[in-house]
């Protein structure tokens, strides 16, 4: 034990300690320095914020007046570029070749590429051509959408070629189909820049009328790139620390001034103006964007952050150096006249460490035995006193430890056995979501992977069918046919793995209203009418008016033509199909029989398992996979009814639907 007569912990007497009745707030050393320290950082950060801000809006004037600038520029160009094409399509040769274009569109004459008026047209044509698009395609096209005369080599693999020219500058955007109801232009339009071959080009549209007559148009690809001297122009207004890009209004097509195609901006913070993106090797940019009247093109200058900022942080960087001299000095002064007020405060924290260490025996301080105002002095009595009682409630307290540690023991053997069965139901969960995810997979591939590519070849067969890629001989028509017919079979068959699928795990909603029964199974009979015709079937349809169910009106129907459907595939030539149904009790019954080939007793009651057919042999001339009845059977048990069938060999199969009827539905 620590004498405390003797005690290192006790600070040595002052002759004149005129602090010692002070407060202890007014003691803290570590106040004036923090004090000094944040007004030197909020006065940095508001000297930097106000010379960020200025620069920024600095830079984003000069932005904006060099965008308005070339833009002016750029309109003025446009507009006497504009006037070339508008006197190039009032030209006669190019009037006449249209005119005569025209008028031959109805015959079965052609255009003779020798012909005086093609060779005067190509001249006038020729006049339009300039650095640097001047081996580029100009071309005459009629309003019904041929191309009358081509000057110039067609860029390989150029997506724009086969498109009417019309269609190249609609709305700005690119397009390869024609509207329905198109209405030409009737004014000079350029085009949206694309990317061919690594260049950037577009293509300009001109309108030619014969008086009020829009007999057609000219249409000249054009190349977007910058000669050198162009280039030292525009470097010399901008600067070198701006960079200029040109892009589409419609899309995020963009392009350097140097005629390049490029990426995009990235997480752009648009306000006003002016905006702050992400440039591709350069980082944060601010920029400034300006719409090119007369074209769909907007022109952008950007500038690197880091270099408008590069002066706000040398400006800065200087004050912060002065700052840290005078907050370092502003520190030492306060913990030179501190630390005589904080001595005391280290004496307790060294007794409060003492009885961490287990020394319960540790008194600290002066201990006055009148009452005092020094809270040294009162804080070392109550401290004292704390030491003492916590050494006599240490003892009880190892004692109760010990039992708790028995205790803990068993609930550790206790843990141990819960984590084991945790990690089994984890195991189990998981297996559990794996499977649920690999269905779903399943279904999102069998979605867009197969149907999606079906729908396109059942797309493309019909427009082949129309003729519209040229006339389609008998033999070809009845490929297609076959195609179309498979193209059916096959979605057919997708449409059934994914409705069980759906059923499989509980996704079917049903739309549960009273359904009139017989108006419901007529309309069934138009979708199975080509089949019954294809085989010369005869087809019986017997029901009573009256009869009302309540039921999903779609998941009957489907019900309906999954069983017909089946009949009809295992019912031969010349068979006989009958759907009936009649009031039985509280339940309503259809009926579809057949005079087919019959199921077997001892497989009769596995036709309703997925993926289950009465004939299985690999040569079976019977299509589907099995799933009609199974997906059927599914329906009537989510409806709350039920789906039977009896069948006897060579003579034919009954399968019976019963649903509860809509009146005992409302009486019960």
């Amino acid at each position: 034990m620590i004498d405390p007569a003797k005690s290192p912990l006790e600070a040595p007497p002052r002759s004149s300690w005129r602090w010692s009745t002070w407060s202890l707030t007014r003691k803290l050393p570590v106040l004036t320095g923090t004090i000094v320290v944040l007004a030197v950082a909020v006065s940095l950060l508001v000297t930097y914020d106000a010379l960020v801000s200025t620069r920024l809006d600095a830079m984003h004037e000069r932005l904006k007046q060099v965008a308005e600038q070339i833009a002016a520029s750029s309109q003025q160009s446009t507009r006497v570029r504009f006037a070339t094409y508008e006197r190039m399509a009032a030209e006669p040769a190019i009037v006449g070749l249209l005119r005569a274009a025209s008028t031959a569109s109805g015959s079965t004459a052609t255009m003779n590429d020798s012909a005086p008026a093609m060779k005067a047209a190509a001249a006038q044509l020729l006049q339009l051509r300039a650095a640097p698009d001047s081996s580029l395609p100009i071309e005459l096209w009629t309003t019904d959408g041929r191309r009358v005369l081509r000057v110039g080599t067609e860029v390989r693999d150029d997506r724009m070629a086969g498109v009417r020219p019309e269609l190249r500058t609609r709305s700005g955007n690119p397009v390869t189909e024609v509207p329905a109801g198109t209405a030409g232009l009737d004014s000079t339009r350029y085009g949206s820049l694309y990317a061919s071959g690594g260049r950037v080009l577009f293509w300009t549209v001109a309108p030619v009328f014969d008086g009020k007559r829009r007999l057609g148009y000219i249409a000249q690809q054009r190349l977007f790139r910058t000669s050198p001297q162009t280039e030292q122009l525009v470097r010399k207004l901008i600067g070198n620390g701006v960079s200029l890009y040109l892009h589409n209004v419609t899309d995020d097509f963009w392009a350097s001034y140097i005629g390049e195609p490029t990426v995009p901006l990235a997480d752009i913070d648009t306000a006003k103006g002016d905006y702050v993106g992400t440039r591709e090797g350069v980082g944060k940019v601010t920029a400034y964007d300006e719409r090119l009247a007369g074209t769909p093109w907007a022109l952008t200058l950007e500038a690197p952050v880091k270099v408008v900022l590069a002066e706000p942080r040398r400006i800065v960087r200087q004050l912060f150096v002065v700052s840290l001299i005078i907050a370092g000095l502003g520190v030492l002064a306060t913990w030179a006249v501190s630390r005589r007020i904080t001595r005391p405060i280290v004496l307790l924290a060294e007794g409060a460490e003492a009885v961490a260490r287990g020394d319960y025996d540790i008194h600290v301080g002066r201990e006055s035995s009148e009452p005092t105002r020094d809270e040294v002095s009162r804080l070392a009595s109550s401290f004292n006193r704390m030491a003492s009682e916590i050494a006599a409630s240490h003892n009880e307290l190892e004692q109760q430890v010990e039992e708790a540690l028995a205790t803990s023991s068993e609930l550790e053997e206790t843990n141990e056995q819960l984590k084991e069965l945790s990690v089994d139901a984890e195991l189990a969960r998981d297996e559990a979501q794996q499977a649920n995810r690999a269905k779903s997979d399943f279904l999102a591939v069998m979605s867009h992977e197969l149907r999606t590519p079906l729908n396109a070849i059942g797309g493309y067969t019909e427009i082949m069918q129309l003729g519209i890629y040229g006339p389609v001989t008998e033999r070809q028509k009845e490929a297609l046919d076959r195609i179309t017919r498979s193209q059916q079979m096959l979605l057919s068959l997708i449409n059934d793995v994914l409705n069980f699928a759906k059923l499989d795990a509980g996704q079917v909603q049903y739309r549960m209203t009273e359904v009139s029964l017989h108006e419901a199974l007529a309309q069934v009979e138009s979708l199975v009418a080509p089949q019954l015709e294809g085989k010369g079937q005869a087809y019986r349809f017997d029901c009573q008016p009256a009869l009302v169910v309540r039921a999903d009106r779609d998941k009957l129907q489907q019900i309906a033509l999954n069983l017909l459907s089946n009949a009809i595939k295992f019912t031969p030539e010349g068979g006989t199909i009958t759907l009936s149904c009649r009031a039985d009790g509280e339940f309503a019954v259809v009926e579809v029989s057949d005079t087919g080939i019959g199921i077997a007793a001892e497989r009769l009651e596995s036709v309703f398992d997925p993926f289950v057919q009465v004939d299985r042999a690999l040569n079976r001339p019977h299509d589907g996979v099995g799933l009609g009845l199974a997906i059927s059977r599914d329906l009537a048990v989510g409806m709350g009814g039920t789906l039977t069938a009896r069948s006897t060999p060579d003579v034919g199969s009954v399968f019976t639907l019963k649903l509860r009827r809509a009146d005992a539905t409302r009486s019960a």
